[in-house]
């Protein structure tokens, strides 16, 4: 290297700085799409989770179906906040991706709760009397007295998988 290129070369803090200022920053409207995309990724995850839960359709299988719908809130935080922009980890939004899966957590036991009183064979209560007979705190005792290591499981997979993916 010639000593006219080595008096051209940058100092390493000026090469950092370029860097750096490539990574977007958090500001208030990246962060309420997160919150938007967040909240649409938990709604959908409730659902299905609860239906897949209350109609007995996966015993085990929920681990499997916990891990991808935290996956799947974590990638919407993510997405809502970042648009596949360069950036660094976030740990609010980290928070908030674990929110949203543990929140989708209980929507989903409660839509459970709904779907198994709605699939009650052989009733001839109605509904709302099905819902009187058993209430959701009685449901989720019994849930946990059947299966509990299940959704236990299941409820720090969405947790932990939303943490992880919401970077």
């Amino acid at each position: 290297m010639s000593a006219q290129q080595r008096g051209r070369r940058s100092a390493p803090g000026a090469a950092a700085e370029t860097v750096e200022s490539r990574y977007v920053a958090l500001d208030r409207g990246r962060a309420l799409k997160a919150f938007d995309w967040g909240a649409l990724a938990a709604i959908g995850a409730a659902l299905a989770y609860g239906v897949f839960w209350g109609a007995g359709i996966l015993q085990f299988g929920l681990i499997a179906v916990a891990i991808m719908f935290g996956w799947l809130i974590g990638a919407a935080v993510r997405h809502g906040a970042w648009r596949g922009l360069a950036h660094h980890p976030t740990r609010r939004l980290q928070l908030l991706g674990s929110a949203f899966g543990v929140l989708a957590w209980f929507g989903g036991a409660f839509v459970a709760y709904l779907v198994s009183r709605a699939l009650l064979p052989e009733s001839d209560l109605t509904f709302a009397q099905r819902l009187e007979d058993v209430p959701f705190s009685v449901y989720m005792t019994q849930q946990y007295e059947a299966g509990g290591i299940v959704h236990a499981i299941g409820l720090a997979a969405l947790a932990i998988m939303g943490w992880r993916t919401a970077r």
